[in-house]
């Protein structure tokens, strides 16, 4: 079973590029680890997504 890593954040993009280089993408398509970005903007109920 792989390593869950779950991260909030308000700026998900910005984790795409790390995430998606060097030790953490080997670690990724080894099957080692699985990463899970979580943005709270996307689970308000108001016009302007405040969080």
């Amino acid at each position: 079973m792989p390593l869950r890593i779950d991260i909030l954040t308000l700026f998900p993009e910005m984790f795409d590029g790390f995430l998606s280089t060097s030790i953490p993408k080997r670690a990724a398509n080894k099957g080692l680890v699985s990463y899970h970005l979580h943005n709270p903007r996307a689970v308000t109920t108001d016009a302007h997504q405040s969080v």
